[in-house]
């Protein structure tokens, strides 16, 4: 039992020595649990809407100020053109359209039951299910007032003047599957390239084969580049893999250009690798670099939309979010697979995804090779 309470001991103390690991026991978490407790909740607030008026009465009016005063929906435009739901769906600059047909106020007053026309993006199928589940309740609370006001209160709970016809895009079935599996595979290219790039190069430092590789006559960027690609190999082997699987087992419709996804997902390696490469050069030993990269996957992960739509969060951590290159490539790989989204609509994700790739990984380029010296 002594020998077990002295190696104890030793490993408290070697714990204890060690700052760096200190604080990805005790700070990292708790930080973790402030931002992440913020971020995750299943309410669906702040739809993106678009009233398509053609009617222009004081009812429709009336019907959109119902959507308007509700934190669920946030009226970002109105267009006179049916054409334009698309167009703007697909840019992702609306989720939902509401569509009030002419004469809509005229046949609410002869009783002839009118019909409304709700077109939602169901690429996220949960976040579509339940805004639709919220229009059909503005709806039946707008058409109660209207059949007690002009109907009668006696009559009011048997007549419903308004319907609602409803079309799901893009994900007609609203089915999880087509929502989930282009973000996983968003995750799998981000957690091989940053952990084996990260553990690999720790390892060199760890039984000093490093330095030997640094004497030899090789320099240090074709160190590095015989370091890294075979894991830009590797992750394009397990895209190929797990695209191949979607498509195949869970009947994932890919609506894009499979060459456009490839060069994105090129683009976003940079990001993965270079933090794989960054966290050798703070972590010291293996254990080490495997709590950092865990760190930056739970906060790229939860903070990415992959999970919960980044439209639900406080404004405050959604601000935070510009700064994860996943959020971007999670919008890209979604559009790509259910929209079949062209490069037009994917630069304003493509620049920024781009941006931090490049920053990320030259300023890790550039740490290792000070560290290595």
């Amino acid at each position: 039992m002594r020998r077990i309470a002295q190696v104890i001991d030793k490993e408290f103390r070697q714990v204890l020595r060690d700052k760096p690991m200190l604080a990805i026991i005790f700070i990292v978490p708790i930080v973790q649990l402030f931002i992440l407790g913020f971020a995750i909740t299943t309410e669906v607030k702040h739809v993106k809407l678009l009233v398509v008026d053609l009617d222009r009465s004081s009812v429709s009016r009336e019907i959109v100020r119902e959507f308007a005063h509700t934190d669920r929906f946030d009226l970002v435009s109105y267009a006179s053109d049916l054409r334009e739901i698309r167009q703007k769906m697909r840019a992702w600059q609306v989720q939902m359209a509401l569509v009030i047909p002419p004469r809509f106020a005229g046949q609410l007053q002869r009783n002839l039951k009118p019909e409304l026309q709700v077109v939602v993006d169901g690429v996220d199928g949960n976040t579509a299910g339940v805004s639709l589940g919220y229009a059909r309740g503005i709806l039946a609370e707008f058409g109660a007032t209207y059949a007690k006001e002009h109907i009668g209160a006696g009559q009011s709970m048997r007549v419903r003047p308004v319907t609602a016809e409803e079309r799901m895009w893009y994900n007609p079935d609203l089915s999880t599957q087509q929502f989930m599996i282009p973000g996983i595979v968003v995750v799998l290219l981000t957690i091989l390239p940053m952990m084996l790039s990260a553990m690999s190069l720790v390892k060199e430092k760890e039984i000093g084969t490093l330095e030997q590789l640094m004497v030899t006559p090789l320099k240090r960027h074709e160190l590095l580049a015989g370091k890294l690609i075979p894991f830009l190999l590797l992750s394009y082997v397990e895209l190929g893999i797990v695209m191949t699987v979607a498509i195949l087992f869970f009947k994932i419709p890919m609506n894009g250009s499979y060459v456009l996804l490839a060069l994105l997902a090129f683009l976003y390696l940079f990001t993965t690798l270079g933090l794989g490469i960054f966290i050798s050069t703070v972590g010291r030993s293996q254990q080490q670099a495997m709590f950092i990269a865990w760190f930056f996957m739970v906060f790229m992960i939860m903070l990415g939309g992959f999970f919960i739509p980044i439209e639900n969060m406080p404004s405050a951590v959604q601000k935070l979010t510009y700064i994860n290159p996943m959020r971007y490539f999670i919008y890209i790989i979604r559009d790509i697979f259910q929209k079949g989204s062209s490069l037009r609509f994917l630069v304003r994700d493509v620049i920024p995804m781009g941006v931090f790739g490049l920053l990320i990984f030259t300023f890790s380029v550039v740490k290792f090779q000070k560290r290595v010296k």
